[in-house]
Protein backbone atom coordinates (compact mmCIF):
# COMPACT_ATOMS: atom_id res chain seq x y z
CA UNK A 1 0.00 0.00 0.00
CA UNK A 2 1.56 3.63 -0.93
CA UNK A 3 0.63 6.03 1.75
CA UNK A 4 0.62 9.76 0.84
CA UNK A 5 0.31 12.22 3.55
CA UNK A 6 -0.28 16.01 1.75
CA UNK A 7 -1.28 19.75 2.65
CA UNK A 8 -4.47 19.35 1.30
CA UNK A 9 -5.47 16.11 2.76
CA UNK A 10 -9.08 15.44 1.93
CA UNK A 11 -9.50 17.28 -1.04
CA UNK A 12 -7.13 15.52 -3.18
CA UNK A 13 -8.14 12.49 -5.44
CA UNK A 14 -6.34 9.95 -7.00
CA UNK A 15 -6.26 5.52 -5.87
CA UNK A 16 -3.24 5.67 -3.78
CA UNK A 17 -3.80 5.69 -0.29
CA UNK A 18 -4.26 8.74 1.90
CA UNK A 19 -3.86 10.53 5.19
CA UNK A 20 -6.33 13.28 5.99
CA UNK A 21 -5.74 15.95 8.26
CA UNK A 22 -7.32 14.34 11.07
CA UNK A 23 -5.62 10.93 10.83
CA UNK A 24 -7.79 8.84 8.87
CA UNK A 25 -6.71 6.80 5.80
CA UNK A 26 -8.92 7.11 2.43
CA UNK A 27 -8.57 6.24 -1.13
CA UNK A 28 -10.25 8.65 -3.82
CA UNK A 29 -12.40 11.49 -1.90
CA UNK A 30 -13.50 11.89 1.10
CA UNK A 31 -17.15 12.51 1.79
CA UNK A 32 -18.12 16.25 2.68
CA UNK A 33 -19.81 14.99 5.81
CA UNK A 34 -16.27 13.24 6.95
CA UNK A 35 -14.25 16.81 6.30
CA UNK A 36 -16.74 18.69 8.34
CA UNK A 37 -16.50 16.37 10.88
CA UNK A 38 -12.82 16.53 11.30
CA UNK A 39 -12.60 19.76 11.57
CA UNK A 40 -15.58 19.46 14.37
CA UNK A 41 -17.69 21.67 12.49
CA UNK A 42 -20.31 19.16 12.26
CA UNK A 43 -23.41 19.17 14.87
CA UNK A 44 -23.99 15.46 15.69
CA UNK A 45 -27.67 14.99 16.58
CA UNK A 46 -28.99 11.99 18.09
CA UNK A 47 -32.93 12.53 16.89
CA UNK A 48 -34.06 9.23 18.59
CA UNK A 49 -32.35 6.94 20.74
CA UNK A 50 -35.07 4.03 19.20
CA UNK A 51 -33.69 1.53 17.31
CA UNK A 52 -34.68 -1.94 17.39
CA UNK A 53 -32.34 -3.70 15.13
CA UNK A 54 -29.94 -4.95 17.85
CA UNK A 55 -26.86 -4.93 16.28
CA UNK A 56 -24.45 -6.68 18.43
CA UNK A 57 -21.36 -3.51 17.99
CA UNK A 58 -23.86 -1.17 18.50
CA UNK A 59 -21.84 1.74 20.74
CA UNK A 60 -24.71 3.85 21.86
CA UNK A 61 -24.63 4.50 25.91
CA UNK A 62 -27.07 3.36 28.18
CA UNK A 63 -27.85 7.21 28.44
CA UNK A 64 -29.31 7.39 25.04
CA UNK A 65 -30.04 3.40 23.89
CA UNK A 66 -33.87 2.85 23.59
CA UNK A 67 -34.96 6.33 24.67
CA UNK A 68 -36.83 8.79 22.37
CA UNK A 69 -34.90 11.73 23.59
CA UNK A 70 -32.87 14.30 21.24
CA UNK A 71 -29.14 15.43 21.66
CA UNK A 72 -27.61 17.84 20.05
CA UNK A 73 -23.43 17.25 20.80
CA UNK A 74 -23.60 16.36 24.79
CA UNK A 75 -26.73 18.73 25.24
CA UNK A 76 -30.18 16.82 25.62
CA UNK A 77 -32.67 19.23 23.63
CA UNK A 78 -36.22 19.36 23.96
CA UNK A 79 -36.98 21.45 20.48
CA UNK A 80 -35.71 22.66 16.99
CA UNK A 81 -34.56 26.14 18.67
CA UNK A 82 -32.52 24.51 21.29
CA UNK A 83 -30.85 21.66 19.04
CA UNK A 84 -30.22 25.27 16.55
CA UNK A 85 -28.60 27.28 19.56
CA UNK A 86 -25.96 24.36 19.73
CA UNK A 87 -25.32 24.35 16.32
CA UNK A 88 -24.77 27.90 16.66
CA UNK A 89 -22.52 27.79 20.11
CA UNK A 90 -19.67 25.52 17.57
CA UNK A 91 -20.30 27.75 14.20
CA UNK A 92 -21.54 24.55 12.35
CA UNK A 93 -21.08 23.84 9.15
CA UNK A 94 -23.11 20.79 8.81
CA UNK A 95 -25.45 18.35 11.18
CA UNK A 96 -24.93 14.58 10.98
CA UNK A 97 -28.29 12.93 11.87
CA UNK A 98 -27.63 9.50 13.70
CA UNK A 99 -30.21 7.38 16.06
CA UNK A 100 -30.74 4.93 17.31
CA UNK A 101 -32.42 4.70 13.92
CA UNK A 102 -33.60 8.17 12.68
CA UNK A 103 -36.27 6.84 10.15
CA UNK A 104 -38.24 5.29 13.02
CA UNK A 105 -39.57 8.74 13.66
CA UNK A 106 -39.63 9.81 10.10
CA UNK A 107 -41.45 12.93 10.97
CA UNK A 108 -39.37 14.71 13.47
CA UNK A 109 -36.51 13.83 11.11
CA UNK A 110 -37.74 15.39 8.69
CA UNK A 111 -38.85 18.68 10.53
CA UNK A 112 -35.18 19.28 12.09
CA UNK A 113 -33.72 18.78 8.22
CA UNK A 114 -36.37 21.48 7.11
CA UNK A 115 -36.06 23.60 10.35
CA UNK A 116 -31.60 24.07 9.85
CA UNK A 117 -31.60 24.35 6.18
CA UNK A 118 -34.06 27.19 6.74
CA UNK A 119 -31.71 28.70 9.65
CA UNK A 120 -28.41 28.15 7.71
CA UNK A 121 -29.26 28.08 4.14
CA UNK A 122 -28.97 25.43 1.64
CA UNK A 123 -24.91 25.03 1.84
CA UNK A 124 -25.17 23.94 5.67
CA UNK A 125 -24.79 20.12 4.71
CA UNK A 126 -26.92 17.52 6.58
CA UNK A 127 -26.27 14.06 6.35
CA UNK A 128 -27.99 11.03 7.62
CA UNK A 129 -27.58 7.35 8.99
CA UNK A 130 -30.05 4.65 8.35
CA UNK A 131 -29.95 0.73 9.23
CA UNK A 132 -33.91 0.30 7.63
CA UNK A 133 -34.34 -2.21 5.28
CA UNK A 134 -35.67 -2.03 2.56
CA UNK A 135 -35.49 1.46 2.61
CA UNK A 136 -38.18 2.97 0.31
CA UNK A 137 -37.52 5.14 -2.64
CA UNK A 138 -40.46 7.39 -1.04
CA UNK A 139 -39.01 7.90 2.40
CA UNK A 140 -35.77 9.12 0.30
CA UNK A 141 -37.36 11.37 -2.21
CA UNK A 142 -39.11 13.20 1.22
CA UNK A 143 -35.46 13.18 2.81
CA UNK A 144 -34.00 14.89 -0.32
CA UNK A 145 -37.06 17.26 -0.73
CA UNK A 146 -36.62 18.52 3.01
CA UNK A 147 -32.72 19.72 1.96
CA UNK A 148 -30.40 15.82 2.86
CA UNK A 149 -27.49 16.22 1.25
CA UNK A 150 -25.22 12.89 2.21
CA UNK A 151 -27.22 9.37 2.73
CA UNK A 152 -25.24 6.80 4.74
CA UNK A 153 -26.99 3.41 4.96
CA UNK A 154 -26.22 0.91 7.12
CA UNK A 155 -26.96 -2.23 5.62
CA UNK A 156 -28.89 -3.92 2.30
CA UNK A 157 -31.14 -6.56 1.83
CA UNK A 158 -32.59 -7.85 -1.58
CA UNK A 159 -35.68 -5.63 -1.01
CA UNK A 160 -33.62 -2.57 -0.93
CA UNK A 161 -32.95 -0.88 -4.77
CA UNK A 162 -29.71 0.64 -4.64
CA UNK A 163 -29.72 1.40 -8.10
CA UNK A 164 -32.97 3.37 -7.96
CA UNK A 165 -31.93 5.45 -4.53
CA UNK A 166 -29.10 6.50 -6.09
CA UNK A 167 -31.15 8.08 -8.71
CA UNK A 168 -33.25 9.83 -6.25
CA UNK A 169 -29.86 10.90 -4.11
CA UNK A 170 -28.43 12.09 -7.41
CA UNK A 171 -30.66 14.79 -7.53
CA UNK A 172 -29.63 16.59 -4.96
CA UNK A 173 -26.50 14.77 -2.77
CA UNK A 174 -24.26 11.91 -2.38
CA UNK A 175 -25.37 7.93 -1.41
CA UNK A 176 -22.61 6.16 0.55
CA UNK A 177 -22.85 3.21 3.21
CA UNK A 178 -21.01 3.24 6.78
CA UNK A 179 -20.06 0.30 8.51
CA UNK A 180 -17.66 -1.35 11.05
CA UNK A 181 -14.21 -2.76 10.43
CA UNK A 182 -15.04 -6.35 11.63
CA UNK A 183 -12.21 -8.55 12.11
CA UNK A 184 -12.87 -11.83 10.25
CA UNK A 185 -15.43 -10.64 7.53
CA UNK A 186 -12.86 -9.34 5.13
CA UNK A 187 -14.04 -11.11 2.33
CA UNK A 188 -17.54 -10.16 3.20
CA UNK A 189 -16.59 -6.85 2.90
CA UNK A 190 -14.62 -6.93 -0.20
CA UNK A 191 -18.00 -8.57 -1.44
CA UNK A 192 -19.90 -5.46 -0.57
CA UNK A 193 -17.58 -3.38 -2.27
CA UNK A 194 -17.47 -4.72 -5.34
CA UNK A 195 -21.56 -4.28 -4.98
CA UNK A 196 -21.63 -0.79 -4.15
CA UNK A 197 -18.78 -0.20 -6.85
CA UNK A 198 -20.98 -1.95 -9.85
CA UNK A 199 -23.87 0.84 -8.96
CA UNK A 200 -21.69 3.74 -8.76
CA UNK A 201 -22.35 4.38 -4.95
CA UNK A 202 -20.50 7.78 -4.19
CA UNK A 203 -18.57 6.22 -1.20
CA UNK A 204 -17.85 3.89 1.84
CA UNK A 205 -17.37 4.76 4.88
CA UNK A 206 -15.33 2.11 7.78
CA UNK A 207 -15.21 2.60 11.47
CA UNK A 208 -13.00 0.79 13.89
CA UNK A 209 -15.00 -1.09 15.81
CA UNK A 210 -15.09 -0.41 19.23
CA UNK A 211 -16.04 -1.26 23.12
CA UNK A 212 -18.62 0.28 24.64
CA UNK A 213 -20.17 -0.28 28.05
CA UNK A 214 -23.56 -2.07 26.35
CA UNK A 215 -21.53 -3.98 23.81
CA UNK A 216 -18.77 -5.42 25.95
CA UNK A 217 -20.19 -8.55 26.49
CA UNK A 218 -21.19 -9.44 22.90
CA UNK A 219 -17.81 -8.31 21.16
CA UNK A 220 -16.35 -10.92 24.12
CA UNK A 221 -19.22 -13.52 23.31
CA UNK A 222 -17.43 -13.36 20.12
CA UNK A 223 -13.82 -13.77 20.84
CA UNK A 224 -12.89 -9.63 20.24
CA UNK A 225 -10.57 -8.70 22.41
CA UNK A 226 -9.16 -4.92 23.05
CA UNK A 227 -6.49 -3.09 20.87
CA UNK A 228 -3.19 -2.64 22.71
CA UNK A 229 -2.58 0.58 24.50
CA UNK A 230 -6.17 1.24 23.39
CA UNK A 231 -8.98 1.75 25.56
CA UNK A 232 -11.75 1.04 23.20
CA UNK A 233 -10.66 -0.23 20.03
CA UNK A 234 -11.20 -3.76 19.10
CA UNK A 235 -7.92 -5.62 18.17
CA UNK A 236 -7.13 -6.38 14.20
CA UNK A 237 -10.47 -3.89 13.33
CA UNK A 238 -7.88 -1.61 12.17
CA UNK A 239 -5.88 -3.90 10.38
CA UNK A 240 -8.96 -5.47 8.83
CA UNK A 241 -9.81 -2.23 7.65
CA UNK A 242 -6.46 -1.55 6.25
CA UNK A 243 -6.25 -4.92 4.42
CA UNK A 244 -9.18 -3.50 2.82
CA UNK A 245 -7.91 -0.70 1.33
CA UNK A 246 -5.12 -2.42 -0.09
CA UNK A 247 -7.49 -4.57 -1.91
CA UNK A 248 -9.65 -1.55 -3.02
CA UNK A 249 -6.77 0.00 -4.27
CA UNK A 250 -6.22 -2.23 -7.20
CA UNK A 251 -10.01 -4.00 -7.48
CA UNK A 252 -11.93 -0.92 -6.61
CA UNK A 253 -13.27 2.92 -8.31
CA UNK A 254 -15.32 3.81 -5.22
CA UNK A 255 -14.13 6.35 -2.74
CA UNK A 256 -13.12 4.10 0.83
CA UNK A 257 -12.31 6.39 4.11
CA UNK A 258 -11.32 4.22 6.84
CA UNK A 259 -12.40 6.02 10.22
CA UNK A 260 -9.93 5.30 13.24
CA UNK A 261 -11.20 5.54 16.95
CA UNK A 262 -8.89 8.13 17.81
CA UNK A 263 -9.92 10.52 14.92
CA UNK A 264 -13.73 10.05 16.75
CA UNK A 265 -12.26 10.59 20.36
CA UNK A 266 -9.60 12.98 20.15
CA UNK A 267 -9.17 14.82 16.61
CA UNK A 268 -12.90 15.41 16.02
CA UNK A 269 -13.77 15.87 19.84
CA UNK A 270 -11.17 18.22 20.32
CA UNK A 271 -11.85 20.74 17.51
CA UNK A 272 -15.13 20.69 18.17
CA UNK A 273 -14.71 21.29 22.02
CA UNK A 274 -12.44 24.46 20.48
CA UNK A 275 -15.08 26.04 18.67
CA UNK A 276 -17.77 25.41 21.71
CA UNK A 277 -15.00 26.92 23.94
CA UNK A 278 -14.52 29.93 21.95
CA UNK A 279 -18.03 31.00 22.53
CA UNK A 280 -18.32 30.33 25.93
CA UNK A 281 -15.19 30.49 27.75
CA UNK A 282 -15.50 33.41 30.49
CA UNK A 283 -12.60 36.37 30.07
CA UNK A 284 -10.39 34.70 33.02
CA UNK A 285 -10.73 31.06 31.39
CA UNK A 286 -7.96 29.78 28.90
CA UNK A 287 -8.53 27.35 25.99
CA UNK A 288 -5.97 24.67 26.36
CA UNK A 289 -4.75 22.55 23.26
CA UNK A 290 -7.34 20.22 24.03
CA UNK A 291 -10.25 22.19 23.42
CA UNK A 292 -10.76 22.20 27.52
CA UNK A 293 -11.19 25.34 30.02
CA UNK A 294 -9.00 26.22 32.35
CA UNK A 295 -9.24 28.31 34.89
CA UNK A 296 -7.91 29.08 38.76
CA UNK A 297 -10.05 27.55 41.46
CA UNK A 298 -10.59 28.98 45.62
CA UNK A 299 -12.02 26.93 48.21
CA UNK A 300 -12.51 28.97 51.45
CA UNK A 301 -11.91 27.82 54.82
CA UNK A 302 -14.80 25.26 55.70
CA UNK A 303 -16.33 27.96 58.05
CA UNK A 304 -16.28 31.05 55.59
CA UNK A 305 -19.25 31.90 53.50
CA UNK A 306 -18.34 31.85 50.07
CA UNK A 307 -19.91 35.54 49.56
CA UNK A 308 -17.55 36.63 52.87
CA UNK A 309 -14.76 34.93 51.35
CA UNK A 310 -15.09 37.09 48.05
CA UNK A 311 -14.94 40.46 50.38
CA UNK A 312 -11.44 39.01 51.80
CA UNK A 313 -9.71 38.06 48.20
CA UNK A 314 -10.92 41.76 47.06
CA UNK A 315 -9.54 43.69 50.72
CA UNK A 316 -7.04 41.56 52.19
CA UNK A 317 -5.23 39.96 48.04
CA UNK A 318 -6.46 43.54 46.18
CA UNK A 319 -8.01 40.85 43.99
CA UNK A 320 -10.59 43.01 41.82
CA UNK A 321 -14.16 41.71 41.97
CA UNK A 322 -14.23 41.67 38.33
CA UNK A 323 -11.30 38.82 38.15
CA UNK A 324 -13.66 36.70 41.08
CA UNK A 325 -16.62 34.23 39.74
CA UNK A 326 -18.36 32.83 42.20
CA UNK A 327 -19.58 29.33 42.01
CA UNK A 328 -22.07 28.47 44.54
CA UNK A 329 -22.83 25.12 43.10
CA UNK A 330 -19.90 24.08 43.24
CA UNK A 331 -18.81 25.84 46.65
CA UNK A 332 -15.71 27.63 44.94
CA UNK A 333 -14.45 30.82 43.34
CA UNK A 334 -13.07 30.90 40.05
CA UNK A 335 -10.53 33.30 38.81
CA UNK A 336 -7.67 33.13 36.15
CA UNK A 337 -4.67 30.79 36.80
CA UNK A 338 -1.82 33.09 36.86
CA UNK A 339 -3.69 35.22 39.49
CA UNK A 340 -3.90 32.03 41.14
CA UNK A 341 0.07 30.84 41.03
CA UNK A 342 0.80 34.10 42.12
CA UNK A 343 -1.24 34.22 44.68
CA UNK A 344 -1.18 30.22 45.70
CA UNK A 345 1.40 30.58 48.54
CA UNK A 346 -0.33 33.53 50.65
CA UNK A 347 -4.07 32.25 49.77
CA UNK A 348 -2.97 28.76 51.27
CA UNK A 349 -1.59 30.34 54.56
CA UNK A 350 -4.72 32.36 55.14
CA UNK A 351 -6.48 29.05 54.95
CA UNK A 352 -7.74 28.98 51.32
CA UNK A 353 -7.74 25.67 49.04
CA UNK A 354 -6.45 26.47 45.77
CA UNK A 355 -5.55 24.73 42.39
CA UNK A 356 -6.00 24.65 38.57
CA UNK A 357 -8.85 22.51 36.99
CA UNK A 358 -10.01 21.75 33.50
CA UNK A 359 -13.46 21.18 32.19
CA UNK A 360 -15.48 20.36 29.16
CA UNK A 361 -16.97 23.72 27.79
CA UNK A 362 -20.16 21.54 27.53
CA UNK A 363 -23.35 22.55 29.38
CA UNK A 364 -22.85 21.02 32.24
CA UNK A 365 -19.19 21.60 32.48
CA UNK A 366 -17.72 18.66 33.29
CA UNK A 367 -14.40 18.86 35.43
CA UNK A 368 -11.65 16.25 34.38
CA UNK A 369 -9.16 17.19 36.17
CA UNK A 370 -7.95 19.02 39.31
CA UNK A 371 -4.74 19.59 40.41
CA UNK A 372 -3.68 21.73 43.91
CA UNK A 373 -1.21 23.94 44.20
Amino acid sequence: MFVVECKKGEMLVGREVRVSRGGSLYLGRLPKGCRQCIRGSKLVLLITGLCGKGCFYCPLSTERRNKDIIFANEVEVKDKTQAIKEAMMIDAEGMGITGGEPLLNLRRTLDYIQAFKHKFGNQFHIHLYTAVEPISTDVVSKLVMAGLDELRLHRFTAGTDLHQIKQVMKKKGKLGFEIPAIPGKLEEMKSLLLKLDSLNLDFININELEFAPLNTDELRRRDFRLKHDSVAAVKDSEETAIALLEWAEENISLNVHFCPLTLKDGVQLRNRFHRRARHIAKPFEDISDEGLLVKGIIFPPPTMPLEAAIVILHTEFKIHKSQLWLNPERGQIETAVSLIQRLAKKLKQRGFRVGIAEEHPTDNRLQVTYTPL
